[in-house]
């Protein structure tokens, strides 16, 4: 009986998070209108559950679906360098926010109405932001999937700049508890995202502006050249799946052959770690003065060498993409046992 739920969200440009006290779900963060499928259309929806979801405008396909069923070109990401990226940006957020509460909460009908609470974040520069995502997120959705149909009635929402959720899970119990094991007095966090690399400094649980901060740049970097090198060595452009395995290994299948592309990879990432490393030394110089850094994001295990090498307090958090989410859960779960020390 889902009669009230509380949920960290952390709707990345590359993967949805989302997390509960008992549940935790992933999907790419990607979608577009739906096609007709001629063919096992039945064994494919079963393959990509609550991956189909229905609004005003229309039917989508979202996530694995999307990116197996839809040819690039019908695609939509979510991007921070948009001339209307405040409205388009929100938009795709809720809708992103409306599928992962599906997959959340399956197999609902006659829509129900339940009652949600959602820690969220944004990008650390795309903090002004917060209060138009809060409006688009609070109130009530009808959440209509292949696997779902309920109201998601949205009674709270907490938006905090991205990167805090990896500090609140590592100073934050999952039940909201104070972490006494964590002693650290100025705690750092780089979260390393597809379009965007995010540092934030906590000091005994207070945000220091001044050195947080935010650079357009991610994994994608990577991502696109790889794509073009594909393309340009032979003529078609590659699946979504096919670059991240070469980013990640650094194979490539090609005519029934794995191809080494190790050292171009290697190559395709130092924008990546430039602009890490530069974000890192223009808001924390050297580092002295930070007890310690914690890696996260996606593209953590892409950067780790190379912060470690200049940093060497740097911890990589484990299960990296997950801890944003994680830690806006339990950021949720601290307010709601102390609601009057904030």
């Amino acid at each position: 009986m889902f009669s009230d739920m509380t949920v960290g969200l952390d709707i990345g440009y590359g993967v949805v998070k989302a997390v509960t006290a008992s549940n935790v779900i992933t999907f790419p963060s990607v979608l577009g209108h739906a096609r007709e499928i001629k063919y096992s259309l039945e064994k494919i929806a079963q393959e990509h559950p609550g991956d189909q979801i229905t609004d005003d405008e229309g039917t989508w396909f979202v996530g694995d679906l999307a990116l197996s069923q839809l040819p690039s070109g019908g695609l939509l990401r979510l991007q921070g360098r948009t001339a209307n990226k405040d409205s388009l940006g929100n938009q795709f957020r809720v809708r992103m926010a409306k599928v992962a509460l599906g997959k959340l909460i399956m197999g609902k009908t006659g829509g129900e109405v339940i009652h949600i609470k959602i820690a969220t974040g944004l990008p650390v520069d795309h903090m002004r932001e917060a209060q138009a995502l809060k409006d688009c997120l609070l109130g009530q959705h009808h959440v209509l999937t292949d696997m779902t149909d309920f109201v998601a009635n949205v009674t709270e929402v907490m938006v905090m700049p991205q990167p805090y959720g990896t500090i609140y899970s590592q100073t934050l119990l999952p039940g909201g508890e104070l972490n006494r094991a964590h002693q650290h007095e100025r705690t750092g966090v780089c979260d390393v995202g597809t379009y965007t690399v995010d540092i934030a400094l906590d000091q005994n649980l207070e945000y220091i502006d001044s050195a947080s901060g935010s650079v357009e740049s991610g994994v994608y970097t990577a991502q696109e050249r790889i794509t073009a090198m594909l393309e340009a060595e032979y003529g078609e452009k590659p699946l979504y799946s096919d670059v991240e395995r070469v980013l990640r290994t650094g194979k490539y299948k090609a005519f029934g052959e794995q191809v080494d592309y190790s050292q171009e990879v290697q190559g395709f990432l130092e924008p990546l770690r430039s602009a890490t490393l530069n974000l890192l030394n223009t808001k924390w110089k050297a580092g002295s003065a930070v007890d310690v850094i914690y890696l996260s994001g996606g593209g953590a295990d892409l950067v780790f060498d190379e912060v470690l090498a200049a940093y060497r307090q740097t911890v990589k958090v484990p299960h990296p993409q997950l801890a944003n989410a994680r830690g806006y859960l339990s950021y949720a779960e601290f307010v709601a046992a102390q609601p009057d020390r904030l």
